[in-house]
């Protein structure tokens, strides 16, 4: 999958936004990343799962997940693991494609505090998640809110992301990751990527895909 590709469709579409205030990245950010990520997944062919998903089947172990399913064949009931009149899924379900994980951490203002700490660690937990998915792309999207330090190519983030591929064990090779940043501070949304090697050292050199600027604050009454 091209990452850079889903980079720019990504942040094209979010920079679009305009219901959004930076101050307060909670639920409304969320659902707006997730819609996002689902429509360029629909868009591509692949089945979406998403945690606020209405559907049945919706809710499932990542935020985002993108799948293959296979397509029922004209007057095939739906069915579900050969059980006569279950539902789910309603195509048969075969492989995982890319899974997605969205956490914000938590806002605060001076460096050095407890809220200094857990925005980066909460990140970081989610962040497991999928490194442990079957998934040959995974997606981390997170914020360093105001907090100096986190973000950029030689920020707190990329370099926790980094050690903790370094130190994880059960790599497949060919596998790749995609890091979404919002810097609030350059008023940025960066993109990074890097992959599991197929041969030789695990470098897990991260690779800059470009960065968007967006508006200090979006008001929904400036839409």
């Amino acid at each position: 999958m091209d990452l850079k590709l889903l980079f720019d469709e990504f942040a094209a579409s979010m920079v679009r936004e305009r219901s959004l205030d930076t101050s307060e990245r909670l639920s409304d950010w969320s659902a707006a990343v997730k819609s996002r990520l689902v429509r360029l997944g629909k868009r591509r062919g692949y089945a979406p799962f998403v945690t606020d998903d209405r559907r049945k089947s919706g809710s499932y172990l990542w935020d985002v997940a993108w799948c293959v399913e296979d397509k029922r064949k004209r007057g095939q009931p739906p069915t579900g693991a050969g059980v006569p009149g279950l539902e789910f899924p309603a195509a048969p379900y075969r492989r995982l494609v890319l899974t997605a994980e969205v956490e914000w951490g938590r806002q605060g203002q001076r460096v050095g505090t407890q809220v200094y700490r857990q925005n980066m660690e909460e990140v970081f937990r989610d962040f497991y998640k999928v490194v442990d998915a079957r998934s040959q792309t995974k997606v981390m999207v997170y914020t360093g809110w105001n907090f100096p330090d986190q973000c950029g190519a030689e920020g707190w983030f990329l370099h926790g992301f980094r050690q903790i591929l370094l130190d994880y064990e059960a790599h497949t090779p060919g596998d790749q990751y995609l890091f979404i940043e919002f810097d609030d501070i350059a008023h940025e949304l960066r993109g990074f990527s890097t992959d599991v090697p197929r041969r030789g050292p695990k470098a897990f050199r991260m690779r800059a895909l470009g960065d968007v600027p967006y508006p200090r604050r979006w008001d929904p009454k400036r839409a």
